[in-house]
């Protein structure tokens, strides 16, 4: 009788802190941080030409990038095409979460020349912003973001590597990393997990 006591007992403490420990992950989930606030920003989106506003009220995943990028930045762009279909199955692509991509060569890489270099990682423009326009408003928002980059007179581009969590408003909640190599790619469960946190505010 008496070891039956001690498991129900035990029983009992386990469900309460099980209780608990649910209650806390669904309800008192810590938010992600505000590590930035970019000006909002206005470019063209090269997949289909239009004005692209950073103030839509959708959650992105920013990266900059430009089309003669002979490693990362081809690699980030097919991770892209990974997260479109996991965004997909969780039906928040185009509609809460969008892959926004910003070139860092708009001289070289126009409209033109970017939608041909959208095509080849199937961007459609439901949820696809491969971007590009006025150098001012790109450079503006490369140093609110404390990304690095400059161009040599070879046409090489140096970059940085983050990639960035906004959120509706347009705020940075979170940073990940670009693809390095075929063994480094893009970190897809760390990149879901903040998105569909912040589809959720």
């Amino acid at each position: 009788m008496k070891k039956n006591s001690y498991l129900t007992v035990a029983a009992v403490v386990l469900i309460l802190v099980a209780a608990t420990g649910g209650y806390y992950y669904f309800f008192m989930k810590e938010k992600l941080p505000v590590i930035a606030e970019p000006t909002p920003f206005e470019l063209t989106n090269a997949v289909d030409g239009k004005q692209f506003s950073s103030e839509d009220g959708k959650v992105k995943v920013l990266t900059f990038f430009y089309s003669n990028c002979p490693d990362i930045c081809p690699l980030t762009l097919n991770d892209y095409r990974k997260l479109e279909k996991q965004l997909r199955a969780e039906e928040l692509y185009g509609t809460d979460v969008e892959l926004v991509a910003v070139t860092v060569d708009p001289k070289v890489d126009t409209q033109k020349v970017l939608k041909k270099y959208a095509s080849n990682f199937e961007a459609n423009a439901k949820g696809w912003k491969v971007l590009t326009g006025d150098d001012v408003v790109i450079d503006r928002l490369t140093r609110q973001l404390n990304f690095y980059y400059s161009k040599a007179e070879s046409g090489l581009v140096t970059h940085g590597t983050q990639m960035f969590i906004l959120d509706r408003d347009n705020k940075v909640r979170a940073i990940s990393s670009m693809a390095k190599t075929t063994d480094e790619p893009v970190d897809l469960e760390e990149v879901m997990t903040s998105v569909k946190q912040l589809a959720k505010e």
